[in-house]
């Protein structure tokens, strides 16, 4: 009996996610490259986020003015979500964000796409997002009036996408360019921010990051603390350092002393007495 031949098995391959149809520039976030003192752009950066969070990201050695619409587009790949979301945590019971919040009504915070740049192929990226995602839902259930509020995260095909944030209008280091910031009450901003980073404390974390483009003003002139994505229980071990100049010295675990020592510099900042 005549052996049979055995045929081979047929494989598909996944097929490759085209970016959606660009109607302008305004489409995607476009950012520049430069060396420095250099005035000519090293090259361009964009990307492309879908409603869904499918990440579409390009880069093009040309100066922006001479880049057309159609080849932004040739050059969006699409961005594999385990480069950049995590997956949902077994017996994570987390907040799911209202579907009618978007970038108008909320703030999305999204990974850090310059991260992504830098650390592709690492687990920088991921990681991040669900450190920062832990720690907001920790912070949500015991919240504070001076800590922004959190109205949970986005999943999409079983991953984080995104964490949704109240939407605040400026930062402390732009509201120093204001007129209001000459009546600002700098004793009463002083001991909001204390009493936010306190309550931190009490929870066992440290915010570790603690300077002027991390602080909200609402439009009371008091402030809210923004921006956990250097958060993290005390002893912890952190993927990033704090902000240079707000810091006594180069450190790689959680700790109180960070925010006190930077505490203090915001009251020089402000021209306030240290403590």
């Amino acid at each position: 009996m005549a052996e049979s031949a055995s045929c081979p098995t047929a494989t598909t391959e996944p097929a490759v996610k085209k970016p959606p149809m660009l109607s302008s520039v305004w489409d995607m976030t476009v950012w520049e490259a430069f060396d420095r003192g250099s005035k000519e752009s090293k090259y361009v950066t964009f990307y492309l986020i879908t409603s869904e969070d499918e990440l579409f990201f390009g880069q093009l050695f040309k100066k922006k003015k001479d880049i057309t619409l159609e080849e932004y587009h040739e050059a969006l790949q699409h961005v594999p979500d385990s480069e950049l979301y995590p997956e949902v945590p077994q017996a994570f019971d987390q907040t799911i964000a209202p579907g009618d919040l978007d970038d108008t009504s909320a703030f999305i915070k999204r990974p850090g796409l310059n991260s992504y740049e830098s650390f592709k192929g690492t687990d920088f990226v991921p990681k991040s997002v669900l450190d920062e995602t832990l720690i907001m839902e920790k912070i949500s259930q015991k919240p504070h009036p001076h800590i922004i509020h959190y109205h949970g995260c986005r999943i999409h095909r079983g991953r984080i996408t995104g964490i949704v944030l109240e939407r605040l209008d400026k930062t402390l280091m732009q509201y120093v360019e204001e007129p209001e910031f000459a009546q600002l009450d700098k004793v009463k901003f002083m001991e909001a921010l204390e009493s936010a980073i306190a309550h931190l404390h009490e929870l066992g974390l440290a915010h570790n990051d603690l300077n002027p483009h991390n602080i909200s003003v609402r439009d009371d002139g008091l402030p809210v603390l923004i921006d956990f994505g250097s958060c993290a229980p005390f002893g912890g071990r952190l993927q990033s350092l704090g902000s240079l100049g707000w810091y006594e010295d180069e450190f790689f675990t959680s700790e109180a002393k960070h925010d006190v020592f930077a505490l203090n510099k915001m009251r020089q900042w402000l021209g306030q007495p240290e403590e």
